[in-house]
């Protein structure tokens, strides 16, 4: 058995998991981000709770941020600043006594597609999150790539606009600017101020934005459009580069299926080698929300199956 926690924004999610991926144990709780320590308590007594009386072999922990896997520490985390430079491998392994292996979320996420989900059969996978921003995680030869740092696999900024809005990231015109959750609201506001719309005086969020294209809202059905023209470009330079056969969806906004979807394929097919193209399939995410958990612990597991013990 194997322990798997994902660390959010918002919630902490944990699951105790068999060598097969099935899930024995579940807990879900509000994430305690107040302090390092009370950070570190929470996720100890995770694994305590989970833990019971079983027979864990390790523990994997997903979480938002840079994660340096060799220091088993997060470098830098903007959606839990109490992350950074914390040391939770070596902490929790202290607290627990079992070998502790930490990993971002999105490429926990989408190791566990790829094992599990919708990238199952494919050796080279990109997954999207789509919703607030814009997460990816890439596995290359069935392995999470990382690159040097950890900083692989950040489609989000990769520039789609050179003369867009700023990035927090110090670039401009990043795809997340476009295509993520503020630049929905950016773009439906400055387009019913000049045109009118249906979605006047509503909360301008991806859902209803989704739910008034499909009611053949103009100003709604272009800002689909513009966020699906701009994860296009973004999806076919990874194609382009990478070559991958499998790009899977996921996050709120996925949810809205095929008349997003569609649409993102169809803009990537424009923008790509036709081979390269030819080569991919795209295919909505399958593990819903469990799919941080069980790739948490899916990390662990191939790091002790490589001999890699902390």
């Amino acid at each position: 058995m194997f322990i798997g926690l994902d660390v959010g924004g918002t919630f902490l999610k944990g699951a105790r998991i068999d060598g097969a991926g099935r899930v024995a144990d579940r807990l879900h709780q509000p994430v305690a981000k107040a302090s390092p320590q009370d950070m570190l308590e929470q996720l100890a007594t995770a694994v305590r709770t989970l833990e019971a009386g079983e027979s864990v072999a390790g523990v994997g922990i997903g979480l938002p941020g840079i994660v340096d896997r060799a220091a088993s520490r997060v470098r830098v985390s903007p959606a839990v600043p109490v992350l950074d430079a914390l040391p939770v491998g070596e902490e929790i392994l202290s607290r627990t006594g079992l070998p502790v292996f930490l990993e971002n979320d999105a490429n926990a996420a989408a190791l566990a597609e790829a094992w599990l989900g919708a990238g199952r059969g494919a050796e080279n996978m990109l997954l999207l999150t789509l919703g607030t921003g814009i997460g990816a995680g890439l596995v290359l030869g069935g392995r999470v790539w990382s690159g040097r740092s950890g900083y692989a696999g950040e489609i989000g900024h990769i520039q789609v606009d050179p003369d867009g809005v700023p990035c927090p990231c110090g670039s401009r015109g990043c795809l997340e600017t476009v295509a993520g959750a503020k630049g929905w609201t950016r773009a439906a506001e400055a387009m019913i101020a000049a045109r009118g719309s249906s979605l006047k005086g509503k909360d301008l969020d991806q859902r209803a934005i989704i739910e008034a294209a499909r009611e053949g809202d103009a100003v709604a059905l272009e800002v689909v459009e513009r966020a699906a023209q701009a994860l296009g470009v973004g999806i076919a330079a990874v194609l382009d580069l990478l070559n991958i056969e499998r790009v899977v969806l996921a996050g709120g906004v996925a949810a809205a299926g095929p008349f997003l979807l569609d649409k993102i394929v169809d803009e990537t097919r424009k923008r790509t080698y036709p081979q390269v193209f030819a080569d991919c399939s795209f295919r909505p995410a399958e593990l819903g929300g469990d799919a941080g958990v069980v790739g948490a612990a899916r990390v662990a597991m191939a790091a002790m199956d490589q001999g890699r013990l902390r």
